[in-house]
């Protein structure tokens, strides 16, 4: 069945909210798209990047470069502060991927705006990671969700120090050549390692195959490039994330670098402004966006009210 998407488009341009694109699977197949702009070129997918850090470590953990035990501190021990606390000393990598690290600030964001900690553009030093471990850490690692950029910058660090290969060059025979996503572009810090929180840059219907390799339980076409445990526990409600008063997709539970969704046990990869990869395990089905809007949850309520329905029906 093909989805009638003229209620979702009406609905969109009656609330001026600015979507690009919008590309719907389910059973495997394309059934459904919407191209408010005539290309379908690559944007920005901001911090849909960081689910693609979160394969990447599940893949790393499958080849041993990594365990979810380690601690940065300990990985990173020449770019620690002086006397550095307790809690900064404790954070995992387990920790890094539920956003709990302790911080209560969002680290190495693009831009700040506060004369305490600028934005990593901001930064003349190009370590970053010995800038990040720089921050006070209040809470006891994994007790305390706060959205940052510490942990997947971090990660990408890591697996590029172990592997030799920027994070990007790795995950290309890994998973973005199978996806048939072909010389993707990323941002880099500037030392030269794949920025990993943001940056990657992909069009709607690349998006939408990954969103159907997540479906698929991390199997494309009869290869399991990801365990299916690693996208269950990734997908799974790892931390709440309540009280952020962005509206109930906003706090609905987190994973490894993907955000619970509030309705239908839906689960997404989520960007600055409106870039999702929504992944609906009860419809068999993936939905792909790409926007630039910062009414999210409205976007949100457009998928749930006008999408979802005509889903289920398909079932």
């Amino acid at each position: 069945m093909k989805l009638d998407l003229q209620d979702y488009v009406q609905d969109i341009l009656q609330k001026k909210i600015e979507t690009y694109h919008i590309v719907v699977r389910q059973h495997d197949e394309e059934i459904g798209r919407f191209d408010f702009r005539k290309d379908n070129r690559r944007d920005n997918i901001h911090s849909v990047s960081k689910s693609f850090v979160s394969l990447a470590v599940g893949m790393a953990l499958q080849e041993g470069i990594l365990k979810l035990d380690e601690r940065p501190a300990e990985i990173f021990r020449d770019k620690l502060p002086e006397n550095p606390s307790e809690n900064l000393m404790k954070i995992t990598i387990r920790d890094m991927l539920m956003m709990a690290a302790g911080h209560d600030y969002f680290v190495l964001q693009g831009y700040s705006g506060d004369p305490r900690y600028p934005g990593r553009d901001e930064l003349r030093d190009p370590d970053w990671v010995r800038y990040a471990l720089s921050f006070p850490v209040p809470y006891a690692p994994g007790t305390h969700w706060k959205y940052s950029n510490f942990g997947p910058y971090l990660c990408s660090v890591i697996i590029q120090d172990r592997t030799g290969q920027r994070l990007r060059d790795y995950l290309m025979p890994r998973l973005f050549e199978p996806l048939d996503i072909i010389n993707p572009q990323w941002f880099e810090s500037t030392a030269g390692y794949t920025l990993g929180c943001g940056g990657l840059h992909l069009n709607t219907e690349e998006m939408a195959r990954f969103g159907q390799l997540l479906l698929n339980k991390g199997n494309w076409k009869g290869r399991q490039l990801v365990s299916p445990e690693w996208i269950e526990a990734a997908a799974s409600r790892q931390i709440s994330n309540e009280g952020s008063g962005k509206g109930p997709d906003s706090e609905a539970g987190y994973g490894y670098y993907f955000w619970r969704c509030a309705r239908d046990g839906a689960y997404r990869g989520d960007g600055w402004a409106g870039q999702y990869v929504i992944v609906l395990p009860q419809q068999d089905a993936c939905i792909a966006l790409m926007s630039h809007d910062f009414h999210k949850q409205e976007i949100m309520d457009c998928i749930w009210e006008h999408v979802v329905p005509q889903l289920k029906e398909n079932m």
